[in-house]
């Protein structure tokens, strides 16, 4: 898109202006200046249009504090997708000061306005805020301080340079072991803290500066008196009304929180533990199986195919033991079938989903190693059939892309069933 251009005598007439008026252009995603008035150049201390236009033509942010420009960038595209009001407040020298000139607060209040063939201008008018802006902002620091006095958390600002505490209310200050704020109030971290514990600070600091948004983390650290404390801490960089680059911390104690979460989360761990046991035999139960297999349909989903095989045991005659010799002799029973399964299937998960019923879920080790394994259980249930030991039918299945477990679980089940009658068969 070329750049706008007024016919002369509208130029001119805009120029002419005694009020501190610009026009800038949007193309492609850069700000243009088009207009600059007679007021513009006596406002920001050119010497004439001609040196304002030279200026800002190189650099439309001429002057402008280097901390405000991106805050001027953000708003003036916030504004124009908007499509309302561009207003901002920031600082600015005069044109020709040397870097140790003092900024002015500026005041600028922008519409957009779109022109034919897809041309887009925004008109800005400026003015020193002055005295009115100052005092906002004393109050805003003011109302600010009053907050963070009166916060239970602790709270405290520091200079990023000079690494030395500005500000912090009487939280904090307790927690340096000071009587009051103004006792922390231009010292660093080092005076106030054992050098661990100071450092510990400063490293999180230059973390928190190289963010572009609140850095909230938790934090083991002592106090001033060495007494460990527990926070959940947030820091934030920000720029004070001078153009000091600063930081803003807030430090919440939360040791007995977490202290009491602690013991919480081992009580519930400890039950879910319970609960995901086998009570007779000690390994895992149904409901376990039931999450084991909802985490592995997960992984199948995720990564398309995974290797795995599934084994079901059934351990027969479990019910002539409990109706001959008692439901003690059972548990039993069923103690000893478990322990045989569990040897030899020891590199796999192994649950007890029913009475008499064990599925082990196979991978690596055991499932490159499944058909001894299984070969395994149909020469010690020939020699049980023989000497009146535990029979134990089995049938397995190796995943083969399926989709899910449960297919491959009913295919290893059928298995199981042709296997105990073949067994019972053989008696």
């Amino acid at each position: 898109m070329d750049l706008f251009k007024f016919n002369d005598d509208i130029q001119a007439a805009y120029e002419r202006l005694p009020h501190a008026l610009a026009i800038y252009q949007f193309i492609d995603n850069q700000i243009i200046v088009r207009v600059l008035s007679n007021g513009y150049c006596e406002t920001f201390g050119f010497e004439n249009q001609s040196q304002a236009y030279d200026a800002l033509r190189k650099n439309v942010y001429h002057n402008i504090h280097p901390a405000d420009v991106s805050r001027i960038n953000d708003e003036a595209y916030r504004s124009l997708m908007a499509g309302d009001t561009y207003e901002i407040i920031y600082r600015s020298r005069t044109a020709g000061n040397d870097d140790t000139a003092e900024y002015k607060v500026m005041h600028a209040i922008g519409k957009h306005v779109d022109m034919e063939n897809g041309v887009h201008l925004v008109h800005v008018v400026y003015s020193e805020s002055g005295d009115q802006v100052t005092k906002k902002i004393m109050d805003l620091q003011e109302s600010v301080s009053s907050l963070l006095s009166n916060m239970p958390a602790m709270t405290f600002s520091k200079d990023v340079v000079t690494r030395k505490y500005i500000a912090c209310n009487q939280a904090f200050a307790d927690y340096a072991c000071k009587e009051t704020p103004e006792g922390v109030v231009g010292l660093t971290d080092f005076e106030i803290f054992d050098k661990e514990t100071a450092q510990h600070f400063v490293d999180d600091d230059k973390k928190a500066l190289d963010m572009n948004k609140p850095y909230i983390f938790y934090e083991d650290v002592p106090d001033a008196d060495g007494n460990p404390r527990r926070f959940q801490t947030t820091k934030l960089k920000f720029m004070d009304a001078t153009g000091r680059t600063c930081l803003l911390g807030l430090c919440q104690d939360v040791t007995d929180a977490m202290i009491i979460k602690e013991e919480y989360n081992k009580r519930l761990e400890n039950a879910q533990n319970r609960a995901n046991i086998d009570a007779l035999t000690g390994i895992r139960n149904k409901a376990a199986y039931v999450e084991f297999e909802s985490n592995l349909n997960k992984m199948i989903i995720e990564k398309g195919w995974i290797q795995f095989a599934v084994a079901i045991f059934d351990v027969n005659d479990l019910k002539t033991i409990n109706d001959t010799l008692g439901h003690q002799a059972g548990d039993e029973y069923i103690c000893d079938a478990c322990k045989i399964i569990c040897t030899k299937f020891k590199h796999s998960p192994v649950f007890r989903i029913g009475g008499d019923e064990f599925v082990a879920i196979s991978q690596g080790e055991d499932y490159d190693n499944i058909d001894e394994l299984l070969q395994y259980f149909s020469e010690h249930n020939r020699e049980a059939l023989k000497t009146g030991g535990i029979v134990i039918a089995c049938g397995m299945s190796r995943y083969d892309n399926e989709g899910s477990v449960a297919p491959v679980f009913k295919i290893a089940d059928e298995q199981m069933y042709i296997n105990k009658q073949y067994l019972k068969n053989l008696k």
